[in-house]
């Protein structure tokens, strides 16, 4: 048994290195904002601070595994911003801007309809369009299950019982997240009677996150360099949309991201209709 444990601790010694839980906290970063933006009400208080509070533990327990070149970067910067340099007195802006933004939407969240700002709203809807790329970004991390299958220090038993259901996991609750957002947004545009823009906004943000996952995954940007460096997200996206490879790449991407969701909205409603027929006490096959 303990032989056993110890194949399992070398494989994620040697493969997993934070990436899952760490990718699933970017994801579910946009489906809490999605529920705050776009249905404040439909999750009671105390759940939503529990969601709150699980997302929040994902986060800091995927990001101990990397706390060392975190450290190492974030301290880099902080040295960079004391010195005047002003990437990193971006960088260090938009911390505390998230920070800020987490804070006053709870508050916002929470806060009767009639005392909340609109501006804090539209701040919100940047930052969740900024981060909605990471959730169906996890569909390109089926890259680590296949560099654990091709590796010979790993015995095949624990890639087919541990590696494979972790991973698939994982990348299924990073895409329902997404799902789940958008779903949201089509509630709030049903809700402000413009139901006929759903399929449109549906498109445009699939088009959106396919950019942003070819940015992510090759030219390794993230949703912070929007901040910190803008003029080279907008320089490489222009060439993105320019050249005939990249531009195939992301065209591909849209495509499954289109299909992918449409199967798994299908699911989502499915399930919640079914659920409603439970509450109801009514049976599904009827």
């Amino acid at each position: 048994m303990g032989s056993r444990l110890a194949a399992i601790a070398t494989a994620f010694d040697n493969v997993y290195s934070g990436w899952i839980l760490w990718n699933l906290f970017l994801a579910f970063v946009p489906l809490l904002l999605s529920f705050w933006l776009f249905r404040p009400r439909t999750i009671p208080r105390r759940w939503l601070q529990v969601a709150l509070g699980g997302v929040v533990s994902i986060g800091v327990i995927g990001l101990w595994a990397r706390r060392p070149g975190v450290l190492m970067d974030w301290g880099r910067t902080l040295v960079d911003a004391l010195t005047g340099d002003v990437s990193a007195l971006l960088r260090l802006s938009w911390l505390v801007l998230v920070l800020a933004v987490v804070i006053g939407l709870w508050q916002w969240g929470l806060s009767p309809r009639k005392t909340r700002r609109p501006w804090l709203w539209w701040l919100g809807f940047v930052v969740f369009m900024a981060f909605l790329p990471n959730a169906p970004y996890v569909l390109t991390d089926i890259i680590h299950l296949i560099r654990g299958t091709r590796s010979d220090t790993i015995p095949a038993w624990v890639i087919a019982l541990v590696f494979v259901p972790i991973h698939i996991t994982a990348i299924a609750l990073g895409f329902e997240a997404y799902v789940i957002s958008i779903l949201n947004v089509a509630y709030y545009l049903k809700q402000q009677g413009a139901r006929a823009f759903i399929l449109p906004m549906e498109l445009t943000i699939h088009a959106l996150c396919a950019v942003g996952i070819y940015l992510g995954r090759f030219i390794r940007f993230n949703s912070w360099d929007l901040v910190t460096d803008p003029l080279d997200v907008l320089t490489d996206t222009l060439n993105i949309l320019t050249s005939r490879r990249p531009l195939a790449v992301v065209i591909v991407t849209f495509g499954v991201l289109t299909v992918l969701y449409w199967l798994m909205k299908q699911i989502t409603l499915g399930l919640k209709l079914r659920i409603h027929y439970a509450r109801q006490g009514m049976d599904a096959l009827d």
